[in-house]
C-alpha cells in the first residue's frame, strides 16, 4: 500500500441546517420506497444504476452481511430528482463550509441522499466513504472498486476530492454520530445533537460511525434481504420484503440523516480537466491494483480481470477494506 496518506481536513459543524426541519421529514414521507444501501457494495453495477432494486442481487454470505435496518433514497444526482431537493443541492452553508475546509475556489454540489434507520444496535465499526477518480467514478464503476482504489492510496494523483455534509432530523433516543477527525488512530468525538444540525467533513478520509438508535436491545427485523424496502403509509413506516410487511414503526422512531456531497477543485482548469474525463480507465485501475497485490508482503495474483468477476470483487474487498472495528461505548 502506498505511503501517500494524509490526515482528514478539519470538519465544520453547522448548528442550523434549514429553517423548517419538519419539511425534511415530510419530504422523506412523500418520496419512497427506500432501498438497502448494501446494494451499492454487492453489485458490479455503477453507483447510479443500483437503486432500481430489480431483484438480481447475488445471494452470498457477503451480500447477506450487508443487510441492515437502514434504507436509502437518492434525492439528487447532478440534478434534482425529487421535489424540494434543488434547494438542498444548492445549500449555501454546505458550499461555504466545503470552500473553507479546502481553501479552494470551485465547489460543485452533486448528490443529496437520505438514510432512514429503524432502531438498531451500535454498528461497532467505522468506515470512510466511497471516493471518485478522474475517469473512474460513480457513473461507470462499482462502489467496491472505487473503495479499493481509495484505500490503496495508489490513485491520489487522479483523486477527485469530495466534501460530505451529514445532517440529522431525528428527535428519538440515541442515534449519535461518532467521528475521528485525526484519522482512525486518533481521538474520536460523539455528535449527539441530531435535530437540524450537520457536520461537513472530509469523509473520504475521516472515519465515522453510526451509534445505537432507539432503545437498547433493539434488533433488525428478521427475514430481510438486499431487496427489502421501506415505505411510508401513515402513520407508520413499514419494512417490506416481496410484499410482506416484516415490521412497522411510528414515524418518530425512524432516524433520518441527509447527506450532501460536492466535488471541490483548486480552480476552473482543474474542474474542466475532471469533467473532460481524461484519466484512468477501469482496466488501468485493475492493473495498478494487481501490481500492488503482487508486490505486497503477502503477494497474490488478481482473482479476475473485470468488474463482472465476483472473485475479483471478493478479493479487493478483503485486501482493501474501508472498515475498522471501533471500541467506543455508546
Amino acid at each position: 500500500m502506498s505511503a501517500n496518506v494524509r490526515l482528514p481536513k478539519a470538519p465544520v459543524l453547522i448548528d442550523r441546517v434549514v429553517d423548517d426541519p419538519e419539511a425534511i421529514r415530510q419530504m422523506a414521507r412523500d418520496h419512497g420506497p427506500y432501498w438497502q444501501p448494501g446494494r451499492v457494495l454487492s453489485t458490479s453495477k455503477s453507483f447510479n444504476e443500483v437503486s432500481d432494486n430489480d431483484g438480481d442481487d447475488a445471494v452470498t454470505d457477503f451480500a447477506n452481511a450487508l443487510v441492515g435496518p437502514t434504507f436509502r433514497g437518492q434525492w439528487a444526482f447532478a440534478e434534482p430528482i425529487v421535489d424540494g431537493s434543488a434547494e438542498l443541492l444548492a445549500h449555501q452553508g454546505f458550499s461555504d463550509a466545503a470552500r473553507r475546509m479546502y481553501g479552494w475556489d470551485v465547489v460543485v454540489p452533486e448528490q443529496v441522499y437520505v438514510n432512514l434507520s429503524t432502531p438498531m444496535p451500535r454498528q461497532g465499526f467505522s468506515h470512510t466513504d466511497i471516493p471518485e477518480f478522474r475517469g473512474v467514478d460513480r457513473r461507470n464503476a462499482p462502489a467496491w472498486l472505487l473503495t479499493a482504489m481509495g484505500v490503496s492510496r495508489l490513485f491520489e494523483a487522479e483523486r477527485i476530492h469530495i466534501v460530505t455534509a451529514v445532517a440529522w432530523f431525528y428527535r428519538g433516543e440515541a442515534g449519535g454520530f461518532r467521528y475521528w477527525p485525526d484519522g482512525v488512530d486518533g481521538e474520536s468525538f460523539l455528535h449527539n445533537d441530531t435535530w437540524n444540525t450537520a457536520i461537513v467533513g472530509d469523509n473520504d478520509f475521516m472515519p465515522h460511525e453510526v451509534q445505537r438508535i432507539g432503545p437498547r436491545g433493539a434488533t433488525k427485523p428478521p427475514g430481510m434481504t438486499l431487496s427489502t424496502e421501506m415505505i411510508y403509509e401513515a402513520p407508520y413506516w413499514h419494512i417490506v420484503e416481496q410484499g410482506e410487511v416484516l415490521a412497522s414503526y411510528p414515524d418518530p422512531a425512524i432516524r433520518l440523516s441527509l447527506s450532501w456531497k460536492a466535488k471541490v477543485f483548486r480552480n476552473d482548469a482543474e474542474h474542466a480537466a475532471a469533467v473532460d474525463g481524461n484519466g484512468l480507465s477501469i482496466d488501468d485501475a485493475i492493473t495498478r491494483l494487481g501490481a500492488d497485490l503482487a508486490a505486497s508482503d503477502t503477494p497474490e495474483p488478481l482473482a479476475g480481470t473485470s468488474v463482472e468477476s465476483t472473485d475479483l470483487q471478493a478479493q479487493l474487498q478483503r485486501r482493501y477494506s474501508a472498515y475498522a472495528v471501533s471500541a467506543q461505548a455508546t
